[in-house]
């Protein structure tokens, strides 16, 4: 009979968890399949782009042609901008000629500090490339003295080929974490970006 020792079985399992595609990862050039039940696409045309929204959620678009911001969020947003449990995503287009840097570059450089500001404790990070895509990711709890703790999450993509650069944010505050990350990772895995922006 064949037989595994613990550390193997470990290592094989360890092996197999790191080959396995990133629970987080994004589709590219792909037509829009029927959304999941509670969600409908909502278009980010600026950046070509499609996102699930929660039903009973909300859309804004802000920015400028070039340089889009977009949110899905669970309530409506003020003229302040503000909002409690969501979804942002900035997009920069030609990123080396608005930051110095080239896209994947300015991930780096965005996300080194991220999650470590004062009050706040690094979760997760992880990084990873695949082709012409550089992605990082920090999960981070945010927790000021003067306001409510909030979990967030973060990835910062760059495409080479075209020198863009997307920052996505999804945040809620703590007490609401579990339920809101149900919506939240669904709509981060299922977004669809287009390869050639």
């Amino acid at each position: 009979m064949f037989h595994l020792s613990p550390a193997l079985l470990l290592t094989l399992g360890l092996a197999l968890l790191l080959a396995t595609p990133a629970a987080h990862a994004q589709r590219y050039n792909v037509p829009l399949a029927t959304p999941p039940a509670g969600f409908a696409w909502q278009a980010l045309p600026d950046g070509k782009a499609a996102a699930l929204l929660p039903a009973g959620w909300y859309y804004r678009a802000e920015g400028k042609k070039g340089a889009p911001t977009y949110y899905l969020t669970q309530e409506q947003m003020g003229e302040s901008g503000e909002f409690q449990t969501g979804l942002s995503l900035q997009m920069v287009r030609k990123a080396t000629a608005k930051t110095k840097h080239p896209a994947a570059e300015y991930v780096e450089l965005l996300m080194m500090r991220t999650g470590f500001g004062p009050g706040q404790e690094q979760l997760e990070k992880a990084a990873s490339e695949a082709g012409i895509w550089h992605r990082q990711t920090v999960r981070y709890r945010d927790a000021p003295p003067d306001a409510d703790a909030r979990i967030v999450y973060q990835m910062a993509l760059a495409n080479t080929k075209t020198d863009t650069l997307y920052l996505l944010t999804f945040e809620s505050p703590e007490k609401d974490w579990p339920a809101a990350w149900q919506l939240g990772e669904t709509m981060v895995r299922e977004l669809v970006l287009d390869a050639r922006q």
